[in-house]
């Protein structure tokens, strides 16, 4: 069957799109193969005169707005990469609305406006493609959609922000300054244009919301995730950790279904430095998936970067165009997500072990006090080591308690944080995961 060049419009310039135009022309006779079509980019979108010239794509059109891309009747796949969530809402909904099948790599547009998007692509009949939104190069959401069809997913649990993993193994095994590891993460690209977004939880939460929609079949609203992040954590925590209990603290997603509801976290946990999630480094990124039939299935690959999210993006163009190439034009789109909304269970339900560091006065009897307020919310500490700071003043108590509810330390801290004759400084808790 014959058909007409498949034409792709691209909106926004910055690093993904640059990498993806660079893809694209580089892989020109590999795509022409697997769709047995040729796909080009036929117009760009992107305000910054800087990056318009620094891309090289003879034959494309470009200009400054995208609403140009979307009136053009030839355009046959929009690629949003924008970001941000006001004007990419936009350009999403009216390129779905024009006809056009739509790829994001926004994770933030997804996770707050998932059943809108979906919505929209089911009435328009048009393909959604978002594998960049999640690990970037790593096919999770193709394994999810459909590696996975028809199997009961329990629990998924990884690393899905590189940037905060690249930072805490700098400093876990490199010893350098949290400053410094940020430094050379936003040298390197791996950083979002504002960095609280990776070091306090908040991308993480925007994916593992996207993975726990299409999971659950109910949109799980970022918002609902309990989210924490890895500016509480000091070099010398993280090298206590690994030096005296064999643990190596990483930046985890958890969702897990549980029989009164669901358990959906983001934050720095520790794990035994023997655990396969514990050597996945830098920016690589890890999912552990936990099926019915399939058994555990794990997935590694760079999560952070131009490139990965540009093979991300890239894998869409190809199975999108496959579909147009054979008039199956609609069947990538999700299902719609179910209306009940999503329990997600209160933190303080959590059931684990926890590691405590204390800033203790020097005097006596403090640790005793310490240990009689665990030991009134039943928590029992599984070992303890003690250090002493340069100032002679305080010393840092490290504790792993034995499996307990988190509302449980969080009494016994709520009593201990409030006594200055106890300890100078709020108590660390993280937990320990199993």
């Amino acid at each position: 069957m014959n058909i007409r060049t498949i034409r792709i419009g691209v909106v926004g310039l910055g690093t993904v799109g640059a990498a993806l135009v660079e893809s694209l022309q580089a892989n020109a006779g590999i795509i022409r193969a697997d769709v047995g079509a040729e796909v080009v980019i036929a117009r760009i979108a992107e305000k910054d005169a800087t990056r318009r010239k620094s891309i090289h794509a003879p034959g494309t059109v470009l200009s400054l707005d995208w609403r140009d891309l979307v009136a053009d009747r030839d355009i046959d796949i929009v690629v949003e990469l924008m970001g941000g969530t006001s004007a990419a809402r936009d350009l999403v909904l009216a390129s779905l609305r024009a006809g056009k099948h739509v790829i994001t790599a926004n994770k933030a547009l997804l996770a707050n406006h998932w059943t809108e998007v979906l919505t929209e692509a089911h009435k328009a009949g048009r393909a959604v493609g978002f594998e960049a939104s999640v690990m970037a190069g790593v096919p999770v959401i193709h394994v999810l959609q459909s590696g996975l069809s028809g199997h009961r997913i329990s629990a998924i649990s990884g690393i899905l922000n590189g940037t905060s993993n690249f930072i805490l193994t700098r400093i876990g095994e490199n010893g350098v300054d949290r400053r410094q590891a940020l430094e050379e993460a936003r040298q390197k690209g791996f950083c979002e244009a504002d960095p609280s977004l990776d070091l306090e939880g908040f991308d993480a939460a925007q994916k593992l919301a996207i993975l726990g929609s299409l999971v659950l079949g109910r949109w799980l609203p970022p918002q609902d995730v309990h989210r924490e992040g890895i500016g509480n954590l000091e070099k010398e925590d993280l090298l206590e950790a690994r030096n005296s209990f064999g643990y190596v603290l990483k930046p985890l997603a958890i969702l897990k279904r549980r029989a009164t509801g669901v358990e959906a976290r983001v934050q720095p946990t520790f794990l035994d430095k023997r655990s396969p999630l514990a050597e996945v480094s830098r920016e690589f990124n890890a999912l552990l998936i936990e099926s019915d039939a399939a058994g555990p299935i794990t997935l590694i690959g760079k999560g952070a970067g131009g490139a990965p999210a540009a093979s991300g993006v890239l894998a869409d163009i190809v199975e999108i165009a496959r579909r147009i190439r054979h008039a199956d034009t609609g069947a990538s789109v999700p299902r719609l997500p179910r209306p009940e909304h999503v329990h997600v269970l209160p933190y303080d339900q959590l059931e684990s072990r926890f590691f405590l560091r204390f800033t203790v006065c020097d005097r006596p009897g403090v640790l005793s006090k310490i240990f009689r307020c665990l030991s009134s919310e039943r928590i029992s500490i599984a070992n303890s080591e003690i250090r002493n700071t340069p100032d002679g003043a305080t010393g840092l108590v490290y504790a792993a308690t034995y499996r307990t509810h988190a509302k449980a330390v969080r009494k016994a801290l709520k009593t201990i944080d409030v006594q200055p004759a106890l300890v100078k400084r709020k108590t660390l808790m993280v937990p320990i995961q199993e």
